[in-house]
């Protein structure tokens, strides 16, 4: 029989996409050169809403060290004003709306004041309450423009998202100039686009000399292990520990296995996890020369501590794939786990069953080659019964 998963696709006001832009000289590098940038784009579909929360992806830390962040908008707002005269005041009125917003982010506020005047405007005949008077659809930004920024700020960094709030607060038509006797509302219509770019450095000078870095949570302790290859002796590996992915400190030292010259070695680091710890934890390897002038970093690796271990992350990589992909918990894991790979259309092109002892890792081929394009990746882990289900692109 063959497996068939249904694909649900919902309809959105937001649209997200990854987009490189060149580099700018306003967030550099310790090596004094560019940073990296890398944009999200949210898509804002017109709305009447008095605030708005967007996600975006985080910041994964094994592809770089984060710099700075970047947030800019560009909105058009709409508003239909309306007032009403109770009383039999024939004075004329004169408005001003007023419609401020704000995007909060963490570490980024961008504030802004929209103003336009009515009027003047006689609400009733003499002597006759209940008149109104209606202003717009009137379009009283178009296009404008904001912008905002932040250093590595952590609440960036990560496997998972990141929210950011666009409200609209407390618009509303005041009375500059007429009679007491009026009531007022405003409708407001919100369009536009989001761009959220991280700027981001290769964590020093990358360690090919360092493979198959991975950080698991296993019950008190991280458990962290990497391949050396060419070893050499005297060679010695730092362990470093970080809670914001920026300011790390020294966990512990490894030495090179002396019978190991010239090959490829394995190691293993078990990391006491602080007690109280709760929230992320980002670990490196320094690779240090015999003769302690020269020093290298692996990536940096993300481990999600705390809670009751129910909350497993997990990152997919390489993503666009060609020939395998590996998936990584951040939690060693045992059982029995399903592995199925379906297009757009719900079918299963491919199908693995596998049991974990202790292990954080699955490695998935892609042996025959498969249509270029986007497909789903579910994992079922059967003995906790959680599901793990991502979008994954083969080219």
């Amino acid at each position: 029989m063959k497996n068939v998963y249904f694909v649900l696709i919902a309809s959105s006001t937001c649209l997200m996409t990854f987009v490189p832009k060149r580099s700018t000289a306003q967030c550099l590098c310790s090596s004094g050169l560019p940073a990296t940038p890398i944009t999200q784009s949210i898509t804002i579909a017109p709305k009447v809403s008095s605030s708005l929360t967007f996600n975006f992806n985080q910041f994964d830390p094994s592809v770089g060290t984060l710099s700075c962040v970047s947030l800019k908008d560009t909105v058009t707002i709409v508003t239909t004003s309306s007032a009403l005269n109770t009383g039999p005041d024939s004075t004329a009125f004169l408005f001003q709306l007023t419609v401020p917003s704000k995007i909060t982010a963490p570490g980024i506020t961008i504030n802004k004041v929209f103003n336009k005047t009515y009027g003047y405007d006689t609400l009733s005949p003499h002597g006759v309450p209940g008149y109104s008077i209606t202003y717009g659809p009137d379009t009283i930004a178009l296009n404008n423009k904001g912008s905002g920024s932040t250093g590595g700020n952590a609440a960036y960094i990560g496997i998972g998202t990141v929210g950011i709030t666009f409200a609209i607060t407390g618009g509303g038509l005041s009375v500059l100039d007429g009679g007491l006797n009026d009531t007022t509302s405003v409708a407001t219509t919100l369009a536009g686009t989001l761009n959220l770019t991280y700027y981001w450095c290769p964590a020093s000078a990358l360690a090919s000399l360092i493979t198959n870095f991975t950080a698991a949570q296993n019950g008190n302790y991280v458990q962290l292990k990497w391949q050396s290859e060419n070893e050499q002796k005297g060679i010695s590996y730092a362990i470093e520990y970080s809670s914001d992915g920026h300011s790390f400190t020294p966990a512990g030292t490894l030495i090179s296995d002396s019978n190991s010259d010239g090959t490829s070695a394995d190691y293993q680091y078990e990391f006491s996890i602080p007690q109280n710890t709760n929230g992320k934890l980002f670990f490196r390897i320094m690779r240090i020369t015999a003769d302690g002038n020269s020093a290298i970093y692996s990536p940096v690796k993300m481990v999600n501590i705390g809670g009751d271990g129910s909350l497993v992350s997990y990152r997919i990589y390489p993503n666009p794939v060609s020939t395998f992909a590996m998936i990584e918990f951040d939690k060693v894991l045992s059982g029995n786990f399903t592995v199925d790979l379906a297009n757009t259309a719900g079918q299963v092109v491919r199908h693995k069953t596998l049991t974990l002892s202790g292990s954080n890792q699955i490695k998935l081929d892609l042996i025959s080659r498969l249509a270029t394009g986007l497909y789903y990746l579910h994992i079922h882990d059967q003995l906790n019964n959680r599901q793990y289900i991502s979008k994954l692109i083969i080219e």
